[in-house]
């Protein structure tokens, strides 16, 4: 039996700081093979990784040709302490793509996705207040992240403690750089592929060797962009969700199937607000902020290879 053709990439993260955009801009290389389902976390999760790589190749590059370029976009790589090992094991040769976004921002957005969603009760004072704890973060950056096969709700309603570790990043890129010499690592800057995205996919053209002039059709758009309320409330969802005709059909539905369903729906379900309407963190949780990751992110920069667009604001 022929062994199955490892990835020749992985967009690892950092989640809510435009993976999907990429993902998005990178499938249409003609030289590129990416499953259309963006996030296959292979390495961050024990049903996939326990069935082995060939079933993942069967299920979901079967229709891929060898020659072309393999990769997947799973923001959960970064923040899943058991998957740099996993990876370099099953495939050491591996170009590792880190999209990175101001922390502060990154947290906040975090935070006001699991606010929407009806996961998240107190204020963002509040939360960066537990979550500051030594004790918390000490905890929090060994956890291993929620298993989205169980449900995409419920384990949303776990990640309101990562708020803060997840935006931790070079903590998290070093634990890669273990197991991967630095040249398997591109870094990027989220701000910097928004404001200059063809110099962007350049550099990521280049990491893969591929001709870095590509430009992608769709280059520039933003995908999953935050938004605002739920157009359909909370409420009326959960009228829903008891009654008798749906709860029928709904079990029977596979859970990582539900957890698909609950995400799109998640996607669709928000309205775009005005950015005058966008509520902001205070400027005291912004300087306290700040200290806790000014350290964090020299040494970005240093991985990075150049300053960081936020290096002012920390």
């Amino acid at each position: 039996m022929m062994i199955p053709k490892p990835l020749d990439f992985a967009i690892i993260g950092a989640q809510k700081s435009g993976t999907t955009s990429m993902f998005r801009y990178l499938e249409k290389h003609p030289c590129i093979y990416m499953p259309p389902e963006k996030e296959l976390p292979f390495f961050s999760r024990d049903d996939l990784y326990e069935a082995g790589w060939s079933a993942l190749v069967e299920t979901y590059f079967k229709d891929a040709a060898q020659e072309k370029r393999w990769g997947t976009a799973s923001p959960q790589y970064m923040t899943d302490p058991r998957t740099p090992k996993r990876m370099a094991q099953a495939n050491p040769d591996i170009g590792l793509i880190a999209l990175l976004r101001n922390p502060i921002d990154r947290a906040f957005s975090h935070f006001t996705m699991s606010q929407r969603r009806n996961m998240e009760s107190r204020s963002f004072d509040q939360a960066m207040e537990d979550l500051l704890q030594p004790d918390e973060l000490a905890r929090d950056r060994e956890a291993i992240p929620p298993d989205y096969a169980e449900g995409y709700m419920q384990a949303n309603a776990e990640v309101t403690r990562f708020y803060l570790v997840w935006s931790e990043y070079a903590r998290a890129l070093n634990r890669f750089l273990q197991y991967f010499p630095r040249e398997q690592l591109l870094v990027l800057y989220m701000e910097d592929m928004q404001r200059e995205p063809q110099i962007a996919i350049a550099s990521v053209m280049t990491f893969l060797g591929l001709d870095p002039d590509f430009q992608p059709p769709n280059l520039g758009k933003v995908y999953h962009k935050g938004g605002g309320q739920q157009i359909i409330p909370a409420a009326w969802k959960e009228q829903v969700k008891r009654h008798r005709l749906f709860r029928l059909v709904w079990d029977r539905v596979p859970p990582r199937t539900r957890g698909i369903i609950n995400y799109w729906y998640d996607q669709f379900n928000v309205r775009q607000i005005k950015d005058a309407d966008v509520l902001v963190p205070t400027s005291e949780v912004r300087q306290r902020l700040a200290a806790h990751f000014r350290d964090d992110v020299r040494q970005v920069e240093k991985l990075a290879g150049k300053p960081a667009p936020w290096r002012d604001f920390l």
